[in-house]
């Protein structure tokens, strides 16, 4: 799945950013989180796990949420 130019660049989606994506079954099958790296081109993975726990097949419709995860700095205690 490729992630649209306009939200690439709104939400400061680069390659290697680590998102947060739930998929939500337009036919009724509830719906699925994980953590997936961006990819060269913009792309997401989905694992086939999350296809088989929806049962998506080729075709079915669904709802794609994404939300970055922040690095969070680690800081040295002294």
């Amino acid at each position: 799945m490729t992630i649209p130019r306009i939200y690439v660049s709104t939400y400061e989606l680069w390659e290697g950013s680590v998102v947060d994506v739930t998929l939500y079954s337009k036919e009724g099958h509830g719906h699925s989180s994980f953590l997936v790296r961006i990819q060269q081109g913009f792309r997401i993975q989905i694992p086939r796990i999350e296809y088989e726990d929806l049962e998506l097949k080729p075709g079915s419709i669904v709802e794609v949420h994404l939300m970055k995860i922040e690095k969070r700095k680690e800081s040295a205690i002294s």
